[in-house]
């Protein structure tokens, strides 16, 4: 089993985060001899928010109003990612699907099968910084969970958490948005290198 830097760095800083919470919730004081514990523990706890954030990906995508790659189909745009060509994606899909009626969620699959393993792409980078993202938002969003009922007289965890949350909450939706739009972007140029 290989495991790449990112593997590592993505299940470790939300995982120590949530250790780190987790301790100020239970008063765990930290001991400078469990280094190694701490960083399994954290390690473990990274690739559960990973897992969950999977699995919160369609809570997500209802906070955000759809599927990212469904609305760059649809030519619904959102603040700082723009997708001119949503028309001509879905036209050019439609002629490779075999069902006329094919919805944008099928019409994204054919377009990420066309462009998954095509070299010097940004595809790769822009998928992993989007499961990152959503990780994070997971992490916050447990954390704002765990602390503010514990704190709920203390305006500066609602300020600092709350804040926390949307921040995490916007990025990750335009991260979504941006690997969205890189696939698609991806899929025009091979079409047209084809024609």
């Amino acid at each position: 089993m290989n495991f790449k830097t990112y593997d590592i760095l993505a299940s470790l800083i939300p995982g120590f985060l949530l250790v780190l919470v987790l301790s100020i919730t239970f008063h765990i004081k930290y001991e400078k001899d469990w280094l190694t514990i701490y960083l399994a523990v954290s390690f473990l706890f990274g690739y559960l928010v990973t897992a969950l954030s999977s699995w919160l990906e369609d809570f997500y995508f209802v906070t955000w109003g759809g599927k990212p790659s469904t609305n760059l189909l649809s030519g619904n745009d959102i603040w700082k990612v723009k997708f001119y060509h949503s028309e001509f994606a879905k036209s050019l899909l439609l002629t490779e699907s075999e069902n006329p009626a094919a919805s944008n969620d099928e019409l994204f699959s054919i377009a990420t099968r066309r462009v998954v393993g095509t070299k010097d792409t940004r595809i790769e980078d822009f998928n992993a910084l989007y499961a990152f993202s959503r990780s994070l938002l997971t992490t916050i969003l447990i954390s704002t969970l765990v602390l503010l009922p514990q704190n709920y007289d203390d305006w500066r965890y609602y300020a600092t958490l709350l804040s926390m949350l949307f921040v995490a909450w916007l990025r990750c939706k335009q991260r979504g948005y941006y690997y969205a739009r890189e696939v698609l972007n991806e899929y025009l140029k091979i079409q047209a290198v084809r024609n």
